[in-house]
């Protein structure tokens, strides 16, 4: 058995133990829940960045709070035992700090800074969707 062959076997051996480890995270409760709230994340995500368009602040602001709560919400259950699980971890806390810098400008009623700040958490929202 040649070297190239060896390593060929090696790796399509640690891809199964890797896809076989996913599968299993898949489908566990907190793995869907954290799926869920993720996707509710970039959904008020959506929501923000469309009343920001439309000039409707508080609207924006609001939906800023919302995908906070289900970023939190999805950290919290998401497993940390994967680089995946980690690097969306990571992700979502970006996307928190962008979006409370959002309501921030928000509030003193500066539009364009808040959607600089409500795009930015989006980018990051979008990233860290499991």
């Amino acid at each position: 058995m040649k070297v190239n062959d060896r390593v060929i076997i090696v790796s399509f051996v640690m891809v199964m133990v890797c896809l076989t480890d996913l599968a299993v995270q898949a489908g566990s409760p907190d793995m869907k829940a954290a799926k869920m709230h993720a996707q509710s994340m970039v959904e008020e995500g959506e929501r923000m960045i469309g009343h920001g368009n439309l000039g409707h602040l508080d609207m924006m602001i609001e939906q800023a709070e919302a995908m906070i709560e289900h970023a939190k919400e999805a950290m919290e259950s998401t497993p940390l035992d994967n680089m995946r699980g980690k690097e969306a971890v990571a992700y979502m806390k970006e996307a928190i700090s962008h979006a409370e810098e959002a309501i921030a400008r928000g509030r003193k009623g500066n539009l364009d800074a808040a959607m600089a700040h409500a795009h930015k958490a989006m980018a990051h929202a979008k990233q860290g969707n499991l």
